[in-house]
Order: C-alpha cells, then sequence, then structure tokens
C-alpha cells in the first residue's frame, strides 16, 4: 500500500509537470479551469514552501533530508501497528517528496538554473493568489493530514 501510493503520486506529478514544461512554458499561456478562481499556469520555483525560501543551492543537503524523511516515514509506517490509512499517508509523503526532489536534481532551464516545476494557481477573489504548486505539494500536504489524522486517531485515551 505504502509502494502503491507513493508510485501513484509520483507518476502523477512527474507526468503533469511534464505536460506543463511542454506546453505551458513555451506559450507562456495559462489555462483558465475555473474563472477566476483556478488556473494552470507555468511557473519555475528555485526555492522551496510553495516559493517562500526564494533559492536553494544545496541539492545534496536536499537529497540527504528527503531520504531521511522517507526513511522515517517507512518506519513510522511499517510500525506494529501501521494502519491503511497511515500507509497511504506515507506513501503520499514519500512520493511527493520524491517528485519534487527529482526535479530539483535533475530539472534544469535554459539558464542552467535548477528547480521545481509549480503550475496550480489559486487566485482570490479579492485579488492576488496562494503560491503557485503542484500535485507533489499537494500530495505532501494531504499525506501529511493523514498521517496526523490517524496517528491521532490511534492515541490511547488518557487512564
Amino acid at each position: 500500500m505504502l509502494a502503491l501510493s507513493a508510485a501513484g503520486a509520483l507518476a502523477l506529478d512527474l507526468g503533469t509537470k511534464q505536460w506543463v514544461w511542454d506546453h505551458l512554458r513555451p506559450t507562456g499561456r495559462a489555462v483558465v479551469l475555473w474563472d477566476p478562481l483556478l488556473e494552470l499556469a507555468f511557473a519555475y520555483n528555485r526555492g522551496s514552501a510553495f516559493g517562500l525560501v526564494r533559492r536553494l543551492d544545496y541539492p545534496l543537503v536536499l537529497l540527504a533530508l528527503t531520504l531521511a524523511m522517507i526513511a522515517w516515514i517507512v518506519l513510522t509506517t511499517r510500525a506494529a501497528h501501521g494502519t491503511r490509512l497511515r500507509f497511504i499517508a506515507g506513501g503520499l509523503i514519500a512520493g511527493g517528496a520524491l517528485g519534487n526532489l527529482y526535479d530539483r536534481l535533475f530539472r534544469v532551464d535554459p539558464l542552467g538554473h535548477r528547480g521545481v516545476v509549480d503550475f496550480i494557481k489559486f487566485n482570490y477573489p479579492w485579488g492576488g493568489s496562494w503560491p503557485s504548486f503542484n500535485i507533489a505539494d499537494a500530495a505532501l500536504v494531504v499525506g501529511v493530514v493523514l498521517l496526523i489524522w490517524d496517528l491521532r486517531a490511534r492515541k490511547p485515551a488518557p487512564a
């Protein structure tokens, strides 16, 4: 279950990023899905955390942190009391982390900068927008929420 949800999240993330790279990046145009709230628009994020950290020049540090986090997730979900929800959550987290790590290690723009393709853009009705993100980011957030939910649900009641 862990490997299946990780592989699904990773495949969906890498496939959508490649489509955006091939179709939206060259044109610079957005695809409006729900006017004016939701659109797909190419953004190249050289930082992390929804673009809040502007630039990351340490790919080996990111590699080490990602692999350590995935190892922790695997150990946490494989614990004796692992549940199906915990396996799915762990897979979403691992798949999302691997999707963004793949981009950071292998995706290079024409200027030679490494970064992550972001493309999902929620616009506020009053103007402005949430920082662009991708399927990997969504998988990470959903996975963490599910993992917290599962861990809290399995917490023994105080005596």
